[in-house]
């Protein structure tokens, strides 16, 4: 079981939704990562990138990285019981996840509420299992009234949680419309986002819990733009897509920022 240790280390997770196609290539894919993180003629952390995978690839990845945590990329929000089709959080667990994504734009586009959101990430966090929280406005407006919404959508998904458990919480910013585009948000527009997160977590725990809690940028992160994101955005890691699916991309990206 993983959890976000100091600010200072950049938190740098992958997300490798519907690929690869099999188990084979997964395996292979964590190994030459994890290869070139040791043999390479950057000195990075032992355990230097998260990568959230499918799930039925979790135990087999976990066995085979040395320099990675391995996640799922959401989680029911259904408890132990008669629930067909559904995984909680202790059976993430117990099958090898160090942390799970939750809300994810993808996600929220299936039909995900707000209020099934809240309750995902209080069964996670009750478990004590790292939960990344996506969230992310589809639009912006001129006069600012998205920060308030973004505010309030944290302040929601983190109703139900106690603040001594925000220790095991990472909060991860994807504006839906930089997802996929040509041009994705800047680091300045990053980073008047990370400044009304921080005051809607203070609200809710406190200013020193609040400082404890990574904020993540994702969207549209690539090799070249990712290092400008935590130097000028004001963020502490990255939640990486297509970028992440692709060895040398993610490994340049992972060297970049640590």
């Amino acid at each position: 079981m993983a959890k976000p240790i100091s600010r200072h280390v950049p938190l740098i997770i992958g997300n490798w939704k519907t690929t690869p196609a099999t188990r084979e290539e997964a395996v292979k894919f964590v190994k030459g990562l994890d290869r070139k993180i040791t043999t390479g003629k950057y000195k990075l952390p032992r355990r230097a990138y998260y990568l959230a995978a499918p799930d039925i690839f979790i135990p087999h990845l976990k066995a085979a990285t040395k320099n990675g945590y391995i996640g799922s990329q959401n989680v029911s929000g259904t408890s132990l019981g008669q629930t067909t089709g559904q995984t909680i959080p202790s059976q993430l667990l117990s099958g090898g996840a160090d942390f799970t994504l939750i809300g994810h734009s993808e996600v929220r586009a299936t039909g995900e509420t707000a209020d099934a959101r809240a309750h995902k990430v209080a069964l996670s966090l009750q478990a004590k299992l790292m939960t990344v929280l996506c969230l992310g406005e589809h639009e912006r407006d001129k006069g600012g009234k998205y920060l308030q919404e973004l505010e309030d959508d944290v302040k929601h998904a983190l109703s139900l949680v106690k603040r001594d458990l925000f220790e095991y919480l990472v909060i991860a910013y994807e504006p839906v419309w930089a997802i996929g585009a040509k041009t994705p948000a800047t680091p300045q527009e990053c980073f008047e986002v990370v400044i009304a997160l921080r005051r809607a977590l203070a609200t809710l725990g406190g200013i020193d819990y609040a400082k404890k809690v990574h904020i993540l940028y994702g969207g549209s992160v690539l090799p070249e733009n990712a290092k400008s994101f935590l130097e000028e955005g004001g963020v502490d890691g990255l939640l990486i897509g297509r970028a992440s699916q692709d060895v040398q991309d993610f490994y340049t990206i992972i060297s970049s920022c640590h």
